[in-house]
């Protein structure tokens, strides 16, 4: 049976597939499981342990023409879900770096931090936007 983390990480990717559109763009980082050897091989190709599970991306417009984009990572955690310490440190590592970044313990508070960056979403939990 799959833990209540996975099962989050999925339906937040299910959602994201069809709530973000281009110039958005997410990506996921399931580095957790495979035992030892998968997560040495991760780290030998440069894996911070610590990474958030989600990654979006999304452009802003900055002074004159030019562009940038803000990056949000967000952190599945299940109800009873703590960071560990390396998530910790992640979380100050990109915030000093100019990201974003979030926990969230549901598909619900994953749509609220987007919202919070007005990031245009086209499906609201349960409908079409």
């Amino acid at each position: 049976m799959a833990k209540p983390e996975t099962i989050l990480h999925r339906t937040v990717a299910d959602w994201l597939r069809v709530a973000l559109r281009p110039p958005s763009f997410f990506t996921t980082f399931p580095a957790g499981g495979g035992g030892k050897v998968r997560g040495a091989q991760l780290k030998r190709l440069g894996l911070v342990a610590g990474v958030p599970d989600i990654l979006v991306m999304h452009p802003i417009a900055k002074a004159g023409s030019e562009y940038g984009c803000w990056l949000i990572g967000i952190e599945l955690k299940s109800p009873k879900g703590r960071q560990s310490d390396e998530q910790k440190v992640v979380a100050h590592a990109f915030e000093q770096a100019g990201g974003f970044y979030h926990i969230a313990r549901s598909v619900d508070e994953v749509e609220a931090i987007l919202r919070e960056y007005a990031i245009p979403l086209y499906c609201k939990l349960g409908a079409a936007a």
